[in-house]
């Protein structure tokens, strides 16, 4: 698969576009600035937390198939979801600081380069332009295995836009850094985090737990949340016993 082998032996990322239709892409970002503006932040970047149990399209957007499709190619199929949020840069919101994805940055370095641990998914949710907080990527960064180096960063990187709908895939050794927003809108969009089983997950899947819409999920997506970890069927067996 093409966009598998970009993400891996490319320039690290792809930009996949129209995955959300435009009426989509707003139904997300409105709700995400109704949640906004009901617990107003402070700082100029603002995260939000269990969207997958407020309403169907986020719980969707998880298990997206063309996103899986790719994530599943380059990481195999048993992986869980590390983590699922929003991101919102409100205007004047300055850049986030250069960086690789967890796990990695949560390891010391060098990084391994085998096996790959984490691709991320960014969704559009409107617009990504060169004023508005569009990140920048540095091509192929993810083949050096090591902590982003500021002078190499301020070289090679390039900003990356796109329309609304689309999805950013990337390694998680690719360097990256948002921009500024200097718009006069909060630009909005979605961060996923797919990792291998045996790495923690980033983030508690269970924040904002609904039951109710739990029940409803497709059993790839309970997967994907380790709801189903440990099958019911099979004999749980004591420590001890194995000894």
């Amino acid at each position: 698969m093409e966009q598998a082998a970009a993400v891996t032996a490319g320039r690290g990322y792809v930009l996949i576009p129209g995955l959300l239709s435009a009426r989509e892409a707003e139904r997300a970002r409105s709700h995400i600035l109704e949640q906004v503006a009901r617990s107003p932040s402070r700082d100029q970047r603002q995260r939000l937390y269990g969207l997958i149990y407020q309403d169907p399209l986020f719980a969707e957007l998880v298990v997206q198939p063309q996103v899986l499709a790719v994530v599943e190619q380059i990481l195999g199929r048993d992986i869980v979801l590390g983590g699922f949020s929003a991101h919102v840069l409100h205007p004047g919101a300055g850049r986030m600081g250069i960086h690789v994805d967890y796990p990695y940055w949560a390891m010391p370095a060098p990084f391994p380069a085998q096996p790959i641990l984490e691709i991320q998914a960014i969704w559009l949710l409107e617009d990504f332009t060169p004023d508005n907080g569009a990140p920048y990527f540095v091509p192929e960064s993810q083949k050096w295995c090591c902590p982003p180096e500021p002078e190499k960063f301020a070289a090679h990187a390039e900003q990356i836009t796109g329309p609304a709908g689309s999805v950013l895939l990337s390694h998680g050794l690719a360097w990256h850094d948002t921009s500024e927003n200097r718009s006069r809108q909060p630009r909005v969009s979605l961060l996923g985090n797919y990792t291998p089983k045996f790495v923690q997950p980033l983030e508690d899947n269970c924040y904002g737990f609904e039951p109710a819409a739990a029940e409803k999920f497709s059993p790839r997506l309970q997967q994907l949340l380790r709801f189903n970890r440990k099958p019911s069927r099979e004999p749980v067996y004591p420590l001890w016993e194995r000894l």
